[in-house]
């Protein structure tokens, strides 16, 4: 009987782990980390590029992320491309797309076209593989993501004030252009004579477009129709933010119920509670990232929230003048379950100069914060119970980051 009852209880224990198993390799699953960047200069300042030839970069980076450990490898050349300014997956990871500003740059308004490239993912290395290349149908086009489908991709073109919507064929290439809109208004401040989209992404349920307007201070809600990829424009329904304060990047809380907007020169996340079916924005709260005893020069850049809903983040680049850089931060933000409102936690320096983008990794373990002049991605701990930022020491080089993005290696 002792043999039976051996070979019955490995056979239990082999069932057991197999049901445990997508459990645990969820936790130890390792990812691709793309980094986007600027290759012909550094930064942009009032509508002009600075830094003119200090980018070494060469296009698209990408290093492989342990989840289990926190370690990230050296980051290794996945596609040269020429300014690959924002990067988005397809839902199935087989596909990357990303954004070119103007090759010869000198500053959105005078740039002459921008493209979007459509990439197929090795699911061995993480290299791409050129697909094919469409114009935006737009100048400076600054940020690009993916519906729902996987079918379109939309665009927000900063420098002539436009969106634009691209059909995604079945392998994964472009197709045609499906929707234009020009916006047309303004607003208070001088960088606020014309539009200027600076963010675009379905709603949750795939039904309505969202466009942040740094140009504008509106948040705009277009009607999707993912059958023909077309936008309706709002009528009205847009939402206003504060005069002067530019509508930078707009996220929704996992559950589908509230959306936040960054504003880049105020600072300010206004709170928005999302009316799925009419696809409408209702302002319920305008919280400062920007500390009270701060006088200088605030541009704030991306946000996002935890996988769990808990917590918000928002990065933040500060000068004290036109010669000297204040600390740059992530700001950290608790989030009412119920309210959808926000609780500050702390400002956290973000670990280098100028972090324009950042990305919370799948686990929801770990933020990496891309800054722009250090050439440096830094990797922090994220409490779950308290949100709080802790610096883990370990970093990557990359020249000039300004997006990243995670794919899962091997699928």
């Amino acid at each position: 009987m002792r043999p039976i009852r051996s070979v019955f209880c490995l056979v239990i224990a082999f069932v057991l782990a197999v049901l445990a198993g997508p459990a645990v390799l969820a936790e130890d699953n390792d990812f691709f980390l793309y980094a986007g960047t600027y290759t012909g200069f550094k930064w942009v300042h009032h509508s002009k590029p600075y830094g003119l030839g200090e980018s070494h970069s060469k296009g698209i980076y990408v290093s492989r992320f342990y989840a289990a450990t926190g370690e990230l490898s050296e980051p290794q050349l996945a596609a040269e491309v020429i300014n690959p300014s924002f990067l988005t997956i397809s839902p199935n990871h087989r596909f990357l797309y990303a954004v070119s500003e103007d090759p010869l740059s000198v500053g959105p308004p005078l740039d002459h076209s921008s493209y979007v490239s459509a990439f197929a993912i090795d699911p061995a290395n993480g290299k791409l593989r050129l697909l094919n290349t469409a114009p935006a149908s737009g100048t400076s086009t600054c940020h690009i993501s993916i519906d729902r489908t996987g079918k379109y991709v939309f665009m927000a073109n900063f420098g002539s004030g436009s969106v634009s919507v691209i059909r995604v064929k079945e392998d994964g290439s472009l197709g045609e252009l499906t929707s234009f809109i020009q916006n047309v208004g303004h607003s208070v401040a001088a960088i606020q004579s014309d539009p200027h989209p600076h963010w675009i992404g379905p709603s949750p349920d795939n039904r309505f477009v969202i466009v942040s307007d740094l140009g504008m201070d509106k948040v705009l809600i277009f009607r999707f129709d993912a059958a023909t990829g077309m936008l309706s424009p709002p009528g009205p329904p847009s939402v206003s933010v504060y005069p002067g304060g530019g509508p930078r990047h707009f996220t929704f809380d996992p559950a589908g119920k509230f959306g936040y907007q960054l504003s880049e020169m105020s600072g300010v996340v206004d709170v928005f509670a999302w009316d799925a079916a009419q696809g409408t924005l209702t302002t319920i709260q305008r919280a400062q990232t920007v500390p009270h005893d701060f006088f200088g020069g605030n541009h704030s850049a991306e946000i996002e929230i935890l996988p769990n809903g808990k917590f918000l983040y928002e990065s933040n680049r500060r000068t004290l003048s036109e010669t000297e850089r204040a600390p740059d931060t992530i700001g950290v933000f608790a989030i009412d379950p119920k309210q959808g409102t926000l609780t500050p936690v702390e400002q956290s320096l973000s670990g280098g100069v100028m972090p324009r983008n950042f990305k919370i990794d799948p686990s929801g373990k770990y933020l990496l914060a891309a800054n722009q002049i250090s050439n440096n991605i830094v990797l922090f701990a994220i409490d779950s119970n308290t949100g709080r930022l802790s610096n883990t020491g370990k970093e990557i080089k990359v020249d000039t980051p300004v997006c990243l993005q995670f794919v899962p290696a091997g699928r």
